[in-house]
């Protein structure tokens, strides 16, 4: 089985994928799988430097925090940026998908990339904007207006959920969270142990 989970930063995702981790499903996190080709794939550090300009990356390395201040705040930009990384991070994650027959795949870019056509179920996590803000906050530390450029930059994903078998809104009681996961084990048959 196969599952996708995909959200807003800070909306509880990973949170979420936890819970399945501890049923036995490998989990495949595509913000690290983003940092990894950049360094598999030495021609999108110089797609970037090419289409955003030299100043993003020094000595081979991406300025990401400089990168992301010009992409969260407009929308033309980011597209661009997701046009130079999807194919790499699309192609490296089916490929690990098809060495694990459970697993779960979580990132906010699940259905931009397209990876929902690839997954028996897609879960969509979602959060108040407040609450969002302040995980990421104390997880970041960065400065609100540039988390809030983010959450602006995201709001497509609400949308998206129209793609999703399940939504699982992740507020501050654990124990709604748990009975959402535990409903969705049950629907999908999941043997979860003590997991939950």
């Amino acid at each position: 089985m196969k599952i996708g989970i995909f959200g807003k930063s800070g909306s509880g995702k990973t949170t979420v994928a936890g819970f399945f981790e501890k049923a036995g499903f490998f989990v495949i996190d595509l913000d690290v799988i983003g940092k990894k080709v950049i360094n598999k794939y030495p021609e999108i550090l110089k797609h970037i430097s090419e289409s955003f300009g030299h100043e993003f990356v020094v000595d081979g390395v991406l300025d990401r925090k400089k990168l992301g201040s010009v992409v969260f705040s407009d929308e033309n930009k980011l597209d661009l940026l997701n046009s130079i990384f999807f194919e790499y991070i699309r192609k490296d994650t089916l490929t690990i998908m098809k060495a694990h027959d459970k697993c779960v795949i979580e990132g906010a870019v699940l259905i931009d990339i397209g990876l929902h056509k690839h997954l028996d179920c897609v879960i969509y996590v979602k959060t108040s904007r407040d609450i969002a803000i302040e995980r990421l906050k104390n997880r970041e530390h960065r400065p609100e207006n540039e988390l809030s450029l983010r959450l602006d930059s995201q709001i497509k994903y609400d949308k998206q959920a129209e793609f999703a078998d399940f939504i699982i809104e992740t507020d501050n009681d654990p124990s709604n969270l748990k009975k959402s996961i535990s409903d969705i084990f049950a629907t999908l048959n999941i043997q979860h142990g003590k997991s939950i």
